[in-house]
């Protein structure tokens, strides 16, 4: 049975990444949490999806250039009653929830310390290496900050994943799992967009590679029937979605579809004029946000941003 990964815990009902939407998370059976990390100016750990605060919370401000102290008085918006986690907090709460992993999304726009800090508040809440190494999944979007989880050793036994868009990082950090001298260190699982599962290079390239080297694969964000269905026939060992109850019944109706293979959909089809879309479309994503100008600035916000922006309005983020 596929895993269920509550994104943000359970973004479609509850303000995401707050102490309601991880104990909704929980009441509706989730296997895993998804989660996102932060740090502040002064060096606290915090759960938060943006680098700024605007969108989530009652003030905008920038997670990394304001002490802790700011982020205490910052109150949801959605329901002024919560206040946003430090990570001591979560995994403080986590220790209550046994039968939950939590995957860590640690963004790259902090500084790389956030890796060595992010164990440190394990190791404060509950000092028992072998507790977190079975509890935690790391989520890294970056080849250098597995580098660095290595050289630093942080990442030492537990379970490590890439998180992309892009099938060429997708190899790269297979190839760097597979270096002689990585015992410990090596890759779990990829966490790519969900249509990138629908390639063919996917298909013919990097599942062979998955399977050989057994590294799982996790889609994000998948929250329509349609988007299941397509889970036939490929090794997809987690959903990354925003309605974990919705999601189970969705799986459910996929189990019933035995050893069916993948199938494209026919272009004559509005499902298939979709699908086709959403591939041309994530590959001229993928040439944009990794091209040497992603970061270019437009206005003061960069390329990619912009980009993004767009693709959450169309709905393909």
């Amino acid at each position: 049975m596929v895993k269920v990964v509550g994104h943000r815990a359970f973004k479609a009902l509850y303000p995401e990444n707050t102490l309601l939407a991880f104990n909704k998370a929980v009441e509706g059976k989730v296997d895993i949490i998804e989660t996102d990390l932060q740090m502040t100016k002064d060096g606290v750990v915090v759960v938060n999806h943006d680098s700024n605060t605007g969108r989530m919370w009652d003030r905008d401000v920038v997670v990394r250039d304001v002490d802790y102290d700011t982020i205490t008085t910052l109150r949801c918006k959605e329901d002024p009653s919560l206040k946003m986690l430090t990570l001591v907090e979560l995994l403080t709460w986590s220790l209550d929830h046994p039968e939950v992993q939590i995957m860590l999304d640690i963004k790259f726009t902090n500084k790389k310390i956030i890796l060595i800090k992010t164990f440190g508040d394990m190791m404060k809440v509950k000092n028992d290496l072998a507790y977190w190494q079975e509890k935690i999944i790391w989520g890294l979007w970056m080849l250098d900050w597995y580098q660095y989880g290595i050289e630093v050793g942080v990442l030492h036994g537990f379970k490590i994943i890439v998180i992309t868009m892009s099938l060429d990082l997708v190899e790269q950090f297979i190839q760097k799992s597979l270096e002689q001298g990585l015992d410990g260190f090596k890759l779990f699982g990829v966490s790519i967009h969900y249509v990138s599962s629908w390639t063919d290079r996917f298909r013919e390239e990097i599942i062979p590679l998955l399977l050989k080297y057994d590294v799982k694969v996790f889609l994000w964000t998948v929250n329509k029937q349609i988007d299941f269905n397509y889970f036939v026939g490929l090794p997809i060992y987690g959903a990354i979605v925003d309605n974990p109850i919705q999601a189970r019944t969705y799986l459910k109706t996929n189990d019933s579809r035995g050893d069916a293979k993948f199938a494209v959909p026919s272009l004559t089809s509005v499902a298939g004029m979709r699908f086709h879309a959403f591939t041309k479309l994530y590959a001229i994503i993928c040439f944009f946000l990794y091209s040497s100008w992603a970061h270019v600035k437009v206005g003061g916000l960069s390329f990619a941003y912009l980009l993004g922006l767009l693709l959450r309005m169309v709905h393909f983020f």
